[in-house]
């Protein structure tokens, strides 16, 4: 079953891929040990939002995404061939190939910003 809902899950991304559209899925249940599993994954030309309540929002190369309300982050994986900025709890950035974890149990992202020269506002 839960093999049939992922297969459902990537269905669904890369429909939206094809589309060229944002699109929103639910991942799988969390496991319940201790074990924190395999690092957050990306569809090939994107960023993923991780939210905390098991969505992944997917943003298309080189567009930005608005959060409004912003929403409570587990991890952004750019799967894209530019940088990005995140404007949340914290400005910072994730790189090409990256993946950003926050060290923090609560991180809000309100925004995602290509950022082809690598450059990002922070707070400080």
């Amino acid at each position: 079953m839960r093999r049939r809902r992922l297969s459902a899950t990537l269905a669904t991304l890369t429909l939206a891929a094809a589309l060229g559209t944002t699109a929103t899925a639910a991942a799988a249940p969390a496991t319940t040990t201790d074990d924190p599993g395999p690092l957050p994954v990306c569809a090939t030309g994107y960023v993923c939002v991780h939210h905390d309540r098991g969505l992944v929002t997917l943003v298309p190369e080189g567009r930005r995404h608005t959060f409004d309300p912003p929403v409570v982050t587990t991890a952004v994986v750019n799967s894209t061939k530019i940088p990005y900025c995140i404007g949340g709890t914290y400005n910072t950035g994730v790189g090409p190939g990256g993946t950003f974890i926050p060290p923090v149990d609560y991180y809000a992202t309100r925004s995602l910003t290509p950022s082809p020269d690598g450059i990002c506002l922070t707070n400080d």
